[in-house]
């Protein structure tokens, strides 16, 4: 399989970002951590108080959950593994207030941190005491912005009868910078294996089976989610993955190509440039202010490879069966890469006024793989389009779709379906809610992130961003088929479906077995061919583009 080699940090912003119009709705509850130490009775007087290995805590009722806001499960020295933190005394109080989130700049993607102890996690559990199935969030955000704080909203899935588990990692230079002195520089996702060994260890006082976690993340959580199926490191801490949006950049960075690209170029635009040695380099960089490394990073972050904590790349790791061989559900969405268009708008007006600006443009995305011929790709493009009045419009958000998302996606799909029990969706519904912070300037469609809030935004969110009675009983649909397959994904002969049937809604095929994916539209999903994805998103010919005879 070819790899592409990234030639441009900024334009990693536009290639990778996840929940990015969830993160513009983040609450400001970025404190050092959600409540005060007191002692609240024992817990047997109190449904609300959990003893972990880290100490007690109790936690506040709301909207039919016990929720445990801003328990700190980790702490690290920069650019140091993380460790669990010491055992308190006493009993913590939570509140409404979320911990602290990593160190990013402020954005319209999430609000500015500074703050470096951000390893912080949030437990929504059921109301009634049971041994519940367990689901383990990773926000997306390029690497680089977002927490796993107030954007997302578990009730729904809850509701359903799982725990639901958000968690920070490390972003940016923090948690992915790609410098060989740093040893194994994926300190976000060793954050992440952190989070789980602590659900691990503690999810049965919150009701939760430690027996039965699934793994799920959106775009550069789902790679990440990606990221640890191929992780060593994480054998045992999962039983299931779900991957939304998340396959992109599957050849990842081998370390020394990333350290090229973006660790020198970072060092580059801070005072430890011309550090004598690797030693005098580290300490150095240690002792930077969050704020220049902050302005020194790369636009976006990606994990590298060749390292303890990742070895193999995902692509690699898939296609040898060196993985960590769990069921999954993995999809995208039909328009993905509108965003990404809007996002481009937003930066130049102008980027697809002529046909001359659209080739420009496409020469500008793709240029990370030299192998492509932008330009023979750009007319490809136009011919698909011709007479749609946006036509460079739509032919640059569908060349983002297709070669970005899609087409990796169906590559995967591939590369898993033999190997473990896998299903595949597809989310089409072009009329899903406008997310907070995207103008309406051009047709988003099914764009990335749109699926999100039909699995964690309230009913109450939904109404409020405009969903239909239809759309709301496809929010349902998805979070009985999310959580099914989180109660009983390993049993091959029920998956997402459940004892009873789909949820009320279609048998959702094994990819394997059938050659079928699931289409996630309103009012009701439906079973479609692989095939008509394939057809829909171009994949034979970008088969033919990265893999020329």
């Amino acid at each position: 399989m070819h790899s592409p080699i990234r030639t441009s940090p900024a334009r990693l912003v536009i290639s990778s970002l996840s929940a990015l119009a969830l993160a513009v709705s983040l609450s400001g509850c970025l404190s050092g951590g959600g409540g005060s130490s007191s002692d609240s009775g024992s817990p047997a007087d109190n449904p609300l108080r959990v003893s972990t290995q880290q100490g007690d805590y109790t936690g506040i009722s709301e909207s039919g959950m016990r929720v445990f806001r801003g328990i700190r499960y980790g702490q690290a020295e920069r650019f140091a593994s993380p460790s669990f933190p010491a055992a308190h005394d006493g009993v913590i109080e939570l509140d409404e207030s979320f911990g602290s989130a990593c160190p990013q700049i402020g954005s319209n993607f999430g609000e500015a941190s500074v703050n470096e102890d951000c390893l912080f996690l949030n437990v929504y559990a059921p109301e009634e005491p049971g041994d519940y199935p367990v689901m383990v969030w990773i926000h997306g955000g390029a690497f680089i912005y977002g927490s796993g704080g107030a954007s997302y909203e578990p009730e729904r899935l809850v509701e359903q009868g799982v725990v639901v588990v958000t968690l920070n990692y490390r972003l940016g230079a923090l948690g992915f910078l790609p410098l060989a002195a740093l040893g194994d520089p994926n300190f976000g996702l060793q954050d992440q294996q952190l989070a789980l060994q602590w659900v691990q260890d503690n999810i049965a006082e919150f009701g939760g089976d430690p027996d039965n976690v699934t793994l799920f993340g959106e775009s550069a959580g789902g790679h990440s989610v990606m990221s640890q199926l191929a992780s060593p490191a994480a054998a045992g801490l999962f039983h299931k993955a779900i991957v939304q949006s998340g396959s992109y950049n599957g050849d990842q960075l081998p370390l020394p190509i990333g350290q090229a690209l973006f660790g020198n170029p970072t060092v580059a635009a801070t005072t430890c440039a011309g550090s004598a040695d690797n030693e005098a380099l580290v300490s150095c960089l240690r002792s930077l202010s969050v704020e220049e490394l902050l302005d020194a990073q790369a636009g976006s972050a990606l994990p590298s490879t060749g390292t303890p904590t990742l070895p193999l790349s995902i692509n690699d790791a898939l296609a040898s069966g060196e993985f960590n061989q769990v069921p999954v559900i993995m999809g995208s969405n039909l328009n993905e890469g509108s965003l990404f268009t809007l996002l481009a708008l937003a930066e130049d007006p102008t980027a697809f006024a002529s046909a001359e600006a659209y080739r420009d443009a496409v020469a500008d995305l793709l240029s990370e793989d030299p192998s492509l011929n932008a330009s023979d790709i750009a007319n490809h493009y136009l011919g698909r389009f011709a007479g749609d009045p946006a036509i460079t419009v739509t032919a640059y958000s569908a060349i983002g779709t297709d070669w970005r998302f899609n087409c990796p996606n169906s590559a995967q799909w591939d590369l898993l379906r033999d190997q473990v029990p896998t299903w595949g969706y597809w989310f089409t519904d072009e009329d899903a809610p406008l997310l907070p912070g995207l103008p309406p300037v051009i047709e988003m469609g099914a764009t990335h992130t749109a699926e999100i809030q039909f699995v964690l935004a309230s009913e109450e969110t939904l109404r409020a961003r405009g969903a239909t009675e239809e759309q709301l009983q496809l929010a349902e649909h998805m979070a009985r088929y999310w959580t099914n397959f989180a109660r009983y994904g390993d049993d091959p002969a029920i998956g997402p479906n459940g004892t009873d049937g789909a949820a009320e809604a279609v048998e959702w095929p094994r990819l394997a077995a059938s050659d079928q994916i699931i289409e996630l539209d309103s009012p009701r999903p439906g079973v479609v061919a692989k095939a008509s994805f394939d057809d829909t998103h171009n994949c034979s010919y970008w088969r033919d583009q990265l893999n020329p005879r």
